[in-house]
């Protein structure tokens, strides 16, 4: 289980971040839910290690941590990011295998291994070898994930995930993300798209801004 108690975070004057506390139980779905301005986007950069919570605690499985400071082998949440972030100049292959065998340190076999393996979990096995500008955004999506997921996260957090989508790749998005649930992975998934959420998630977390 990974839990937040008493989060908080600001920048300069504005409060983003109040007095936070969140459970988000093994397996579960988490939606964080609200406009533009919200914090939600600065709770899972925080949650990512990219941002430094100004105070709080973070546990998983009860046991205290810093997001900022986990060792690259022991990644708590892993964030498909709204524009993927995908290297251009790598295939859909080196583009999953670079974390696991720069920082894992893995060997060929594991990694290679590991990405037809999750590759074919997303369907995106037969792209292995097409570069990021041949794929759509639907793909992008899917390799984003995959590359997420290589790292062997807890979580694996999104960042509106539907929000360049159309509707079709929408349903597809919330089929993936259950269909990841019920292998057993933790989700965090931030969105404006309060229909989206309901149909994706065990609770929801509602945010306005402050």
């Amino acid at each position: 289980m990974l839990e937040l108690k008493a989060i908080n975070k600001s920048f300069g004057d504005k409060k983003v971040i109040d007095n936070l506390n969140l459970e988000i139980p093994d397996g579960s779905i988490l939606a964080i839910v609200g406009p533009s301005g919200g914090g939600k986007t600065t709770l899972l950069r925080t949650l990512a290690g990219l941002e430094t919570a100004d105070s709080g605690t973070f546990l998983l499985n009860g046991q205290a941590f810093d997001p900022a400071n986990t060792k690259n082998q022991e990644q708590v949440v892993g964030v498909v990011f709204q524009d993927f972030q995908l290297f251009p100049h790598l295939s859909v292959r080196d583009n999953i295998t670079l974390a696991p065998k720069m920082v894992l340190k893995e060997t060929a076999e594991v990694y290679n291994q590991k990405a037809q393996h999750l590759a074919e979990q997303l369907g995106i096995e037969s792209l292995l070898d097409q570069y990021p500008f041949q794929l759509s955004g639907g793909q992008k999506q899917r390799l984003a994930i995959a590359r997420a997921m290589a790292m062997d996260p807890e979580v694996l957090a999104y960042d509106e995930p539907t929000s360049a989508l159309d509707p079709e790749l929408r349903q597809q998005v919330e089929q993936l993300i259950l269909n990841l649930k019920t292998q057993g992975i933790t989700q965090i998934v931030v969105t404006h798209d309060l229909v989206f959420a309901e149909h994706i998630a065990d609770n929801i977390l509602k945010v306005v801004p402050k």
